[in-house]
């Protein structure tokens, strides 16, 4: 074997452990994977992708049709369910966004005395990437996240491709990419627009290959899969969004987001990243028109959630894409500015170490915490652990992280981890909760309904924040002291007890869970024709705007 397919292969190998052995450490499934595992459930009893079965309607209460369709498939051809299967699913979609990386850092255009370094300052992105707590952190939960992540990269990688291999071959994978990453969550269609742009800019940028390109974007077909599944969405579940969005969204938060991301860059130093911009700007350095138009993709889906939503319910999700691409752009940045060796080196050690200080120190703070007592809005300062002359930058996280926290925003994973085990320990079997028969119209309540869903897949489920219910999620919010990301929504007046629920998900904390009868069902059982008329009603009143959260 010559010397680089040797360095190539130990520094793969030296990967993949690394990556294996974060994937354990952070191994976890949150409750509201299992969501998405009963939507799944459902088509596999032939109910299709719902939440309850009929005569409820369709809502689409997951956020991911790519993922809850691969779930879907898996099981269908392995019979492995998918609590069993999705961890690993997003590990292999971890490898695969790496894999992008390397090929996105071999295309970036080196100067003379970086090209001979070439191979060490890759193993420099992926050690930044591969020891990142936030990359490590989701390549398990459950979630679409890890798929989604390779989609977006994918789709970055696609659309950066050199001006001189641009054809159609290039529009099909594009677009492929594009779509894909709408499919995968709805977010994605940040990659549609961007897409649209990209080849807008290919096909006007040579008048004398006008006609030849237009013919090239005969091939961006994978596009109309979007259109497709918009329509789809529409038709079934009677809404251009799903479900989730109405439930989560209410209004606005800028306070929380601003928060959310500075906490964000103070976590991984991301400062030093933006000094390295700052610089590279003022020198006014060039930058083509496709990589313009990328930026300003990444540039706006950054600045809806920290914005609009205010950042999200999960510690650091929906920036997780970017942190292969922060190293990524970093080596990218240091070859425009035209350092020396030495320096980049230098510099690309000192990002990468001081990204690791607060994390990691977290880490090690909350590593021990197993009980819901310890976790529930788990807010752990880190700062003791510096010294003395630097905590001022520990304590302005620690401040950003208690706030946030308080809001149920950036929730950490601990908490996630914890939360999981601890309702799944105190709840009966899937086998023992499939005993009770949708033959007998069971309804049951709940604010938490992930892993309780799946454990009773022949109970029809009201969840009391919305995510899976059409008209709590479209009620008004009531008037509160404090905003609570993703917990805000309520159901109206009446609501419940037109459904006559007959069991309960009890959260007593610190008590554990517990599933109690009701007795709603003294005046006998609950009828298709109730069912079709509470929602019927309730939906009604949705529209006149006549509905108030109780």
């Amino acid at each position: 074997m010559s010397v680089p397919r040797l360095r190539s292969f130990l520094l793969a190998a030296a990967v993949g452990i690394t990556v294996f052995l974060g994937f354990r450490l952070f191994l976890f499934t949150t409750d509201d994977a299992y969501i998405a595992f009963r939507y799944v459930s459902n088509h596999m009893l032939g109910r299709g992708f719902v939440w309850n079965p009929p005569p409820f309607l369709p809502v689409e209460g997951y956020t991911s049709w790519l993922w809850v369709a691969l779930l879907r498939l898996v099981w269908g051809l392995s019979g492995v369910e998918p609590p069993d299967v999705a961890n690993y699913l997003s590990l292999a979609f971890g490898y695969a966004t790496l894999f992008i990386v390397c090929r996105l850092v071999w295309r970036i255009s080196l100067p003379e005395r970086l090209e001979r370094i070439r191979f060490s300052l890759l193993a420099l992105v992926l050690l930044g990437t591969v020891t990142n707590r936030t990359f490590l952190t989701w390549l398990s939960s459950g979630l679409e996240t890890s798929l989604f992540n390779f989609c977006l990269v994918l789709w970055v990688y696609q659309a950066l491709t050199p001006r001189e291999s641009r054809g159609a071959p290039w529009v099909f994978r594009v677009c492929l990419a594009a779509m894909l990453a709408a499919l995968a969550r709805p977010d994605g269609m940040i990659a549609v627009l961007g897409t649209a742009a990209l080849l807008a800019e290919w096909a006007l940028s040579d008048r004398h290959a006008l006609s030849e390109r237009l013919r090239g974007l005969g091939w961006s077909f994978p596009l109309l899969g979007v259109a497709v599944h918009l329509s789809w969405r529409r038709w079934y579940y009677g809404a251009w969004l799903p479900n989730t969005y109405y439930a989560k969204y209410t209004t606005a938060w800028p306070e929380s987001g601003w928060r959310y991301a500075l906490s964000f860059v103070l976590e991984y130093a991301l400062w030093i990243w933006l000094v390295l911009v700052l610089v590279w700007a003022v020198r006014r350095h060039d930058v083509g028109r496709p990589a313009l138009i990328v930026i300003g993709a990444l540039l706006a889906h950054v600045a809806f959630y920290t914005l609009v939503i205010g950042g999200d319910h999960f510690e650091y999700r929906v920036y997780s894409h970017l942190i292969p691409l922060f190293f990524v752009s970093f080596l990218w940045l240091a070859a425009r500015l035209d350092l020396r060796p030495p320096a980049v080196v230098s510099l690309f050690l000192v990002f990468i170490a001081s990204s690791w200080a607060i994390p990691w120190a977290h880490y090690l703070e909350t590593r021990n915490l197993e009980s819901r007592a310890e976790t529930f809005h788990m807010i752990r300062p880190v700062a003791g652990r510096f010294p003395e002359w630097l905590r001022f930058y520990p304590q302005a996280f620690d401040e950003l992280q208690a706030w946030l926290i308080t809001h149920s925003v950036c929730v950490r994973h601990q908490e996630h981890k914890v939360y999981s085990t601890f309702v799944s320990s105190r709840l009966p079997s899937r086998e023992e909760g499939a005993s009770l028969g949708w033959e007998d119209r069971h309804v049951m309540t709940a604010l938490n309904v992930g892993f309780v869903g799946w454990v009773f897949p022949n109970v029809a489920v009201i969840d009391l924040l919305g995510l899976n219910d059409y008209v709590i999620a479209r009620t008004r919010v009531p008037l509160q002291e404090t905003r609570h990301m993703a917990h805000e929504r309520r159901p109206p007046a009446g609501y419940i007890e037109c459904f006559r629920p007959d069991f309960e998900l009890v959260l007593n904390f610190p008590n554990p869970p517990e599933v109690r009868r009701t007795g709603a069902r003294d005046a006998g059982a609950l009828t298709d024709q109730e069912i079709v008329q509470c929602e019927e009603r309730f939906r009604a009143d949705l529209d006149t705007g006549d509905r108030d959260a109780r």
